[in-house]
């Protein structure tokens, strides 16, 4: 496979890892915090359908999703009694590779592919909600996830 095909493959398995570890989540939190775990697993599992439509039309071999939602529940469970902020403040710190990873996909595909846009504008978006979230701005913070959902990718 291309470094194109491995990174796209790449990124719809950590989406979703991503739905299944906020999903898992949300069903141990509470109040604000379960709603926003929600949001942010139909953010993690919208894009993942949309990735799916690159993968599938290149024929790429992406079937490997019980590992990704094994992984998902691993981190889940891991996470399950960890004080919010914490969680945040290590999400925030496991994202800069990701995005990475996702800006070059965009670079080295198609530059206006509105998937690949929404694959970063994703990534940035999950960002900026935590950084808010952490500075105690909660209504801020989830206007962001909103405004992420409400988007149109197409």
């Amino acid at each position: 496979m291309s470094e194109y095909d491995d990174l796209l493959v790449d990124a719809y398995q950590g989406e979703l890892v991503g739905a299944t570890l906020f999903g898992a989540m949300a069903t141990a939190r509470t109040g604000s915090e379960r709603e926003q775990l929600l949001m942010l697993q139909r953010i993690e599992s919208r894009t993942a359908e949309r990735l799916r439509t690159l993968i599938d039309p290149a024929g790429l071999d992406a079937d490997d999703d019980q590992n990704a939602l094994d992984d998902g529940l691993r981190l889940a469970d891991a996470t399950r009694d960890q004080e919010w902020s914490k969680f945040l403040s290590a999400l925030r710190g496991a994202l800069p590779p990701f995005l990475a990873s996702f800006e070059r996909l965009q670079a080295i595909g198609a530059p206006e592919d509105p998937v690949l846009a929404d694959l970063v504008a994703h990534e940035r978006a999950i960002d900026r909600f935590a950084e808010l979230e952490l500075q105690g701005r909660g209504g801020e913070a989830l206007a962001v996830l909103e405004g992420h959902l409400a988007s149109d990718c197409s």
